[in-house]
């Protein structure tokens, strides 16, 4: 558990942090904008500004308009100097891609293994393509490790996930805490994929809370309330792929009976796929993803058996987003992962379940949008659980030394 008191240097860290994350988001800023986005005075904040100047962490980039046609100095966030590496840990294949803070790759690897491969292998493997990347770039300040959830942040271990069993003893907190000089964070997935959206999603608006839904090898979801992750007692809060959608449903690897993620994910859809539309088997295609993606194809072909299909699989996302409006009240929900793909045909379905499921006054209020993130969203949130730590620390993570 986080300390609740704030001690002078604490909150000294905590200004700092504040108008960092300004300029990581919104990318060039006055003094001017940031005192009136904080509450901080105008004297506070050239006063703190001064000193990430000095810290190399924030650089002058000349005049910019201001409010009332006056123009001011603007402020960047010098977010190349210094990176990150997200990692991804999925069923079929664990991704490795360095980023700077402000989102931007840099380089990327994925590697494929056997579900029935030694976990032993599997691990070494990882910490070898992390090094070969530490040495790629010396400038890397932290890694984000983003795994299948339900992840038991205490215990660093996943409690659950299907046709992943074997890995279900492997502690990710031990396996990783010291093996590198620099700070390894993990996280489930869906948080980190809020974390990506939060950080890097340019949704253009004021937010307060925002839900990601997660939709690909699994269904889970992530909630990014005023910036930090809601995590609940063990970190398996918002856990949406296993609340029952049909109590005498099948039963799920969890104990439920009818989870929602035996409904909507992308295994689901291609077993679905496989008995429905004439001629299409996953084994003709390189990857699950691939395999999505011909299906969203047929159907904007308008092959009726796959617009059927993805019809329901969209009722389902849409039985999901509901949870989560009632769950969580959230200003947006962001669909990400590799159903993303079918964005444009689900989107209205979506909506349609949503109106007809939940009240009109939460209705109104939230917008449901598929993720624009143009790199693999999850290993964007590898990057994205590193860069939240480290932003939160800037004296610590980003001086220039």
């Amino acid at each position: 558990m986080e300390s609740q008191g704030n001690n002078n240097n604490d909150l000294v860290e905590m200004n700092r942090s504040a108008i960092v994350k300004i300029l990581q988001q919104k990318q060039v800023c006055s003094r001017a904008d940031i005192a009136k986005i904080t509450g901080l005075t105008q004297a506070s904040i050239t006063k703190i500004v001064a000193v990430l100047i000095e810290m190399g962490i924030v650089s002058e980039v000349g005049i910019i308009a201001g409010n009332g046609n006056r123009r001011s100095i603007g402020l960047r966030l010098n977010a190349e100097q210094k990176k990150v590496i997200g990692v991804k840990f999925g069923r079929h294949v664990f991704a490795l891609g360095v980023f700077d803070i402000s989102g931007k790759l840099y380089a990327q690897k994925d590697i494929s293994f056997d579900l029935n491969q030694d976990t032993r292998t599997v691990i070494d493997s990882m910490k070898n393509q992390i090094r070969k990347m530490l040495e790629m770039f010396d400038d890397i300040v932290a890694i984000g490790l983003a795994l299948p959830g339900p992840y038991l942040k205490a215990e660093g271990r996943i409690a659950m996930v299907t046709r992943m069993q074997v890995w279900h003893s492997i502690n990710f907190i031990d396996e990783f805490k010291n093996e590198f000089d620099k700070p390894v964070f993990i996280e489930q997935d869906a948080n980190a994929g809020a974390l990506a959206e939060w950080w890097f999603g340019n949704h253009g608006r004021p937010i307060n809370t925002l839900a990601y839904f997660l939709a690909g090898e699994g269904v889970g979801s992530g909630i990014v309330n005023d910036g930090r992750l809601l995590f609940g007692k063990q970190g398996t809060a918002s856990e949406t792929g296993h609340i029952s959608i049909d109590y005498k449903g099948p039963k799920c690897e969890c104990g439920n009976r009818g989870c929602l993620e035996l409904y909507c994910s992308a295994p689901a859809m291609l077993k679905e796929a496989e008995n429905k539309i004439a001629g299409f088997e996953e084994k003709n295609y390189a990857s699950r993803s691939e395999a999505c993606a011909a299906v969203f194809d047929a159907a904007r072909k308008n092959n009726q058996k796959a617009v059927k299909l993805v019809r329901s699989i969209a009722e389902y996302i849409g039985y999901g987003c509901v949870t989560l409006i009632n769950g969580y009240n959230p200003d947006i929900i962001v669909i990400g992962d590799i159903l993303a793909q079918g964005g444009d045909l689900m989107l209205p379905v979506i909506d349609e379940v949503i109106k007809e499921r939940v009240i009109p006054e939460l209705y109104d209020e939230v917008k449901i949008v598929f993720s624009k993130l143009g790199v693999d969203p999850t290993l964007y949130g590898a990057a994205a659980i590193a860069t939240d730590r480290v932003l939160r620390k800037p004296s610590e993570y980003l001086a220039v030394k």
